[in-house]
């Protein structure tokens, strides 16, 4: 193991140096550059893949709204036609009751014309 650690303190300083020499400075400046952009350009997309999920959820109860509302308007539609059947069903039922008051009216009439000849016939005698 000791053998190993001082290859290891000899030989990394070197290979470093040697290393590090033969890239030029602009390139690891490049390099650092480069991963602050990286890091920005995820933080980026992160954020927008919020926006668009939180766009998402809001187009998505909006729909539901939507779909509420066209089952109330549905149901309202319905209703409407049932009212309306039953408001006909009750105008033919006043028609018929009012006929049948005017006939009742006439044969009222009739009646007390006939009752009228009657008493004028008996008061003749």
């Amino acid at each position: 193991m000791e053998l190993l650690e001082l290859f290891t303190k000899a030989m990394a300083p070197h290979l470093l140096n040697r290393i590090f020499d033969n890239i030029p400075q602009s390139a690891i400046l490049f390099a650092v550059i480069m991963f602050f952009v990286i890091k920005y350009l995820l933080k980026w997309n992160k954020s927008r893949n919020e926006e668009l999920k939180k766009k998402e959820e809001r187009s998505n109860t909006i729909l539901r709204n939507t779909n509420n509302l066209i089952e109330q308007v549905s149901k309202i539609e319905k209703d409407q036609k049932e009212t309306t059947l039953k408001l006909g069903a009750l105008n033919e039922r006043v028609l018929v009751i009012e006929t049948e008051n005017k006939i009742n009216s006439k044969q009222e009439n009739a009646i007390i014309a006939m009752l009228n000849r009657i008493i004028n016939s008996i008061d003749k005698k």
